[in-house]
């Protein structure tokens, strides 16, 4: 859900300067004329997902084996700036994580405190160091390679550090949670019975859900923190919870099919004459935004349905004498009516010559819906 970053802007709290500023030239030519340092920035500039290219560009620009050996003389007698190694070495070390190569990332831990600790790429007495172990940035790496060593308790213990000195640390709460959700998710009953492994289980479900909620305290307009919210709150039955999520994601994303598709069917499965109508005014959405969102049309017709079928028991029943509900909702019942033909055609259309009979079972089915009318 909240992949690392290979961006070296990283939320850092350090002094030093990083030139972010992309070269002009495209991706394809800098990777032609083997330009690794323009390579590099491009990639940090547009923000791009690209570890094997960062691993191939990196350890050639910094001296660095891929198997993680390096010269401390070269590296400091090198043409760069220390800024532009330290920008180096995190994007470095964060893309050879991605790839798997953990020797590689060790390395560069120690390449930066090698070129951060002095001020000019050699020793200077009395120079502030730019990196130390205590620094945000540099314990930040450490946790990441803690995580792929799968020492998940050493680096929870870094990323709570690091909350305690600035609770609105985005990527620390991230971080955390991931572990957190990756242990409530392990199926694998370690425990001596199945009640322990399932008090175990619902402990750690319990934490991913504090730290989830935590990091969306801080960070409110986190749509994927969001997403990741409605889908724990669907997965524990929790409808009005997932509803409340799924709004917060449409304020960032209204013009997108499925979260209105998503959120309409929470709305149905709710239950009630008002959320069947909040259902139906997503489902709709949905459909028009998307108009071969089959599941979006299937839904809105059970949603037609269940709506109509709410009314008539609200209204004592076909032929009932409490008929206020139906007139209430005479407007609506329209409507509802209306959706229900409507989609009828737009399915026939979906499954014309699909074969297999299966055109048939689906006019028949809607068929059956058109006449309960």
């Amino acid at each position: 859900l909240l992949p690392i970053t290979s961006s070296s802007t990283y939320g850092t709290t350090e002094t030093y300067n990083d030139n972010t500023m992309g070269p002009e030239d495209s991706l394809e030519t800098l990777l032609r004329t083997n330009d690794h340092l323009s390579v590099l920035r491009y990639i940090r500039a547009h923000k791009l997902r690209e570890p094997h290219l960062v691993v191939r560009h990196g350890t050639l620009l910094l001296n660095i084996s891929p198997s993680g050996e390096f010269s401390p003389r070269k590296l400091a007698s090198s043409s760069l700036g220390n800024a532009e190694k330290l920008s180096a070495l995190e994007q470095l070390c964060i893309s050879s994580l991605e790839v798997g190569n953990l020797p590689l990332a060790e390395s560069c831990l120690d390449a930066l405190l090698l070129v951060g600790g002095n001020s000019n790429g050699t020793a200077t007495a009395g120079a502030a160091p730019l990196i130390t172990k205590e620094s945000t940035r540099y314990r930040k790496l450490l946790a990441l390679c803690l995580e792929s060593s799968t020492d998940y308790d050493g680096a929870l213990k870094i990323y709570d550090a690091l909350l305690k000195e600035n609770p609105a640390n985005s990527h620390a709460a991230r971080r955390k949670y991931c572990i957190l959700a990756a242990r409530a998710n392990d199926t694998t009953a370690s425990s001596s019975s199945i009640s322990q492994w399932e008090e175990s289980s619902s402990e750690a479900q319990l934490k991913a859900y504090s730290a989830l909620n935590d990091y969306l305290q801080h960070h409110p307009g986190e749509v994927t923190a969001w997403n990741e919210m409605a889908e724990f709150c669907l997965s524990h039955s929790d409808y009005k919870g997932a509803a409340y999520c799924y709004e917060e994601v449409i304020l960032a994303c209204p013009l997108d099919s499925d979260v209105h598709t998503k959120l309409g069917e929470v709305y149905a499965t709710i239950g009630g004459i008002d959320n069947l109508k909040m259902a139906r005014k997503h489902l709709a959405q949905a459909v028009n935004l998307n108009g071969a969102n089959l599941r979006g049309v299937w839904s809105l017709v059970a949603v037609a349905e269940s709506y109509l079928d709410e009314v008539e028991r609200g209204s004592g029943g076909k032929g009932g004498s409490r008929g206020g509900l139906r007139e209430l909702e005479e407007e609506s019942v329209a409507v509802a009516k209306e959706l229900v033909l409507h989609c009828g055609e737009k399915l026939m259309g979906f499954y014309k010559g699909s074969g297999r009979g299966l055109e048939k079972v689906v006019e028949q089915v809607l068929k059956d819906c058109s006449q309960a009318l």
